[in-house]
């Protein structure tokens, strides 16, 4: 389990609004796979619940049972470009 990042919460609100906080928490609950950034499972899920809420609970679901299809079905399956792909879509992380 694994807090998601800023970038991460912030589309979460800009796609869900309301829902946001309570799909937050959800996200940080989810058990992952030492193997795995936590923020690639994350992204995955986003990008394939396509800002709607009924595919939000289907794309937990599915990363839940086999997250390694869910990160093939998104484009984030490649190790050495998928923070490139994550870049692009969510933003570019910020220095910390």
């Amino acid at each position: 389990m694994a807090v998601p990042s800023p970038r991460i919460s912030e589309r979460l609100s800009a796609d869900f609004g309301p829902s946001a906080p309570s799909m937050l928490s959800t996200l940080g609950r989810i058990p992952v796979s030492p193997q795995v950034d936590p923020e690639r499972i994350h992204a995955a899920i986003l990008l394939a619940s396509r800002g709607n809420q009924s595919m939000f609970e289907d794309a937990l679901e599915h990363a839940q049972e086999d997250w390694r299809d869910m990160l093939v079905r998104t484009g984030l399956a490649d190790d050495h470009t998928w923070h490139d792909v994550v870049d692009v879509k969510f933003g570019e992380n910020s220095p910390t």
